[in-house]
């Protein structure tokens, strides 16, 4: 009797347990997840195409402390990295001391996203080993009349 009501304490515990970690409904077949489910990120779908055609404008000599990243898979492949910097504007002849950079108080962080699956990893591979790195002469963003517009947004695409 002892060993019934201990099976069936012991079995209890492990359906409540398995309720908790489902995240989901036990009949509906759904597995468990112990991974924090992040959406895909929902990019323009029409980006290389209106870079080409001028919808969108671009800045040059930006140069960027990047403060992190992060990277994209689709189709178990590197989709794109967002690169999270503050990037100020420098004259090309101008060296920047990266040592003590000269950022301004109001500096806003840019999001950057770099498409294209060799550029992006070439540049995963430099962020991972801490190396400076340079990823583009000009950076896309679209125009504040656009629909896809979004402050602090800019794209690279080689």
């Amino acid at each position: 009797m002892k060993n019934g009501i201990k099976f069936l304490f012991i079995f209890f515990i492990f359906l409540v347990s398995f309720n908790i970690f489902a995240n989901g409904s036990v009949l509906k077949g759904e597995s468990i997840s112990f991974v924090k489910k992040i959406p895909f990120e929902k990019l323009p779908e029409n980006i290389e195409e209106d870079m080409k055609n001028g919808t969108m404008e671009y800045l040059k000599n930006q140069q960027c402390l990047i403060s992190t990243y992060r990277t994209f898979y689709k189709d178990s492949s590197l989709s794109h990295i967002n690169i999270y910097a503050n990037c100020m504007e420098v004259s090309p002849e101008k060296q920047v001391n990266w040592d003590y950079p000269q950022v301004s108080g109001n500096a806003e962080i840019k999001t950057i996203h770099v498409l294209g699956s060799a550029v992006a990893k070439k540049l995963l591979n430099d962020l991972k080993n801490c190396k400076s790195t340079f990823f583009g002469d000009k950076l896309a963003y679209y125009k504040p009349s656009h629909q896809n517009y979004k402050k602090n947004e800019y794209f690279y695409l080689k």
